[in-house]
């Protein structure tokens, strides 16, 4: 009877464990956040000053949520740096290419849960990007001058915003980030990274 009584127990440990673990495991979803970005920068270049210039970014990334309050994401991004300067008293205009691979993790808080059903959430992340340089144009009055393939570098990111939930599985986001190269790619003799990138990021966010 005693082990009986044992088994019995065992058993039903293991089955309130297995439930458990299918709960735990229904929680976690996979999403997909398109991210459009607005803002300015500053190209630090060897031999030359800082050229302040504006940037559009993109980003396409594929999160994974461990619960609600934190998950992790991943993908592919496009930024654009355009800017206008002179060297040896003739004007240009600059325009850059970069393709990015970020990693954030990423962390959410619910505001005014009971008045709106946990529709709205404050947001933040933290993250890294590897980064290239895919095309560089030089433009002049006499001139144009491309380079292409102009080398890796590494940066850092930091988020911060609100999302609202528009219906099940849809959020809207919109918010603020700051990113910046913590080191210079090289090509040519030449070393380039942008700083102090600051944009608007209009995010919008479907779970699987």
């Amino acid at each position: 009877m005693r082990k009986f009584i044992i088994i019995v127990s065992l058993f039903s440990a293991l089955s309130l464990c297995a439930q458990e673990a299918e709960i735990t495991e229904a929680k976690p979803k996979f999403g997909i956040n398109f991210q459009a970005k607005l803002g300015y920068a500053s190209l630090v270049r060897s031999n030359n000053v800082d050229l302040q210039g504006t940037v559009n970014a993109g980003d396409m990334l594929f999160y994974y949520k461990f619960s609600d309050l934190t998950s992790i994401s991943t993908g592919i991004g496009l930024l654009e740096y355009r800017a206008n300067g002179t060297t040896s008293g003739e004007s240009y205009s600059l325009s850059q290419t970069y393709l990015r691979i970020p990693v954030y993790m990423n962390f959410s808080l619910s505001i005014f849960e009971d008045a709106l059903s946990n529709k709205l959430k404050a947001y933040t992340g933290i993250g890294f990007y590897a980064n290239t340089l895919l095309e560089e144009e030089i433009q002049t009055l006499n001139e144009n001058i491309t380079n292409e393939n102009q080398g890796w570098n590494g940066g850092y990111a930091f988020q911060v915003g609100m999302k609202f939930g528009i219906s099940e599985g849809f959020n809207f986001g919109i918010g603020f980030e700051t990113q910046s190269d913590f080191s210079a790619m090289k090509k040519k003799d030449t070393k380039r990274k942008l700083e102090g990138i600051s944009t608007i990021n209009f995010q919008l966010i479907y779970n699987f």
